[in-house]
């Protein structure tokens, strides 16, 4: 069974105990100790100033803005090592570094590609824990899916990296290094403590800017994966983006001819820029009318529709398990050759040429 240890900022020098089984094809972890492990890699930047981290890094080639009050910085475009870097909007220092593929120039144990077997050599897995932030304790529970699929391993700086596994392989295939308060905002553990966490400011986004950037950035992640499994790299195809644009126009005006009414109204709410939604959508041709497929004169023998909102970060699509099975292995696979991408303030539109010509 999963250790019920509770993890806490303080606990740094605990002897080290694991007890590894294996149950129904799945590790799972008892920890009867605590302890996080020695900073290494990107856990050493972050919490770096801005302006020390571009002396090392340099200036990014892409900046995007966000719905939560951070800025990314995209490194090695059209390269197969995947590099983002999140800014807080307010103290100016580095929240939370996203890799795909593994930078020469950053030495760690942690590695894209790495087995789950080989993250718990390196690493003890807890199933609670606790943080502290804004003079408040928030309590942690992993469920056997998030150890299974994103489990979070913290070390001794402070921060904290999730590593995302493939869900047949259960290899590593993206990390994610961040600080607590992004930990928070991305709301993918339960939190057990009722403690509430605390609201935040949120200051004006770029709504126009992220609608162009997030396909940017959406489609260089996919193309970092297609590089690593050595697949060719999708171009954007001008008419299923404009397909996809137009999918987006539809739903914006009249969602409840296509969505169910619960649906339809959690999209308008989205759309009108409420950023605070708990519910996560993935719809395709069962999730919706067969009327969007008429009205944006698709075939549905040759094309996939994916409806997705809210969505407001590419790394969704590793966080999300049936997600990446139903959308993110179609778009990474070496059948497909043509995907349009359209999005507008939190939605999300994706059209897959099932045929690939």
């Amino acid at each position: 069974m999963y250790g019920n240890a509770i993890y806490t900022d303080n606990d740094t020098k605990n002897e080290h105990h694991r007890i590894t089984e294996k149950v129904h094809g799945k590790v799972r972890l008892t920890t009867p100790k605590i302890m996080r492990i020695k900073a290494q890699g990107f856990a050493n930047y972050i919490g770096m100033n801005i302006t020390q981290f571009e002396k090392e890094f340099g200036e990014p080639q892409a900046v995007m803005d966000s719905a939560i009050n951070v800025r990314w910085l995209l490194y090695n475009v059209d390269s197969v090592n995947y590099l983002k870097v999140g800014i807080d909007e307010y103290t100016q220092k580095v929240c939370s570094i996203v890799v795909v593929g593994n930078i020469p120039s950053v030495k760690s144990k942690f590695k894209i590609g790495m087995s789950l077997k080989q993250l718990v050599k390196i690493s003890t897995l807890y199933a609670n824990f606790e943080v502290a932030y804004s003079e408040e304790k928030f309590q942690f529970e992993l469920s056997e899916n998030d150890l299974n699929n994103h489990p979070l391993i913290g070390f001794s700086n402070g921060s904290y990296v999730i590593s995302y596994l493939q869900p047949n392989s259960k290899k590593v295939m993206a990390l994610e290094f961040l600080n607590t308060d992004m930990l928070l905002k991305k709301n993918i553990y339960r939190i057990v403590s009722r403690t509430p966490i605390p609201a935040q400011y949120q200051g004006e986004t770029n709504w126009e800017q992220l609608d162009t950037m997030v396909p940017f950035d959406l489609l260089q992640l996919i193309n970092v994966k297609r590089r690593i499994l050595a697949n060719t790299v999708l171009s954007s195809d001008e008419i299923l983006n404009q397909s996809a644009s137009s999918i987006v126009s539809l739903l914006n005006k009249n969602p409840k001819r296509y969505l169910k009414v619960g649906d339809a109204n959690l999209l308008s709410d989205v759309l009108s820029g409420d950023v605070g939604q708990k519910k996560f959508l993935n719809l395709d041709e069962n999730g919706f009318s067969n009327k969007i497929y008429n009205d944006a004169k698709l075939n549905s023998k040759s094309f996939e529709i994916h409806v997705i909102f809210p969505f407001y970060s590419a790394t969704t699509f590793f966080e999300n398990r049936k997600l990446q099975q139903n959308v993110w292995d179609s778009m990474v696979a070496s059948g497909t050759k043509k995907i349009g991408i359209a999005y507008d303030q939190g939605l999300l539109v994706i059209i897959i040429n099932k045929g690939g010509n």
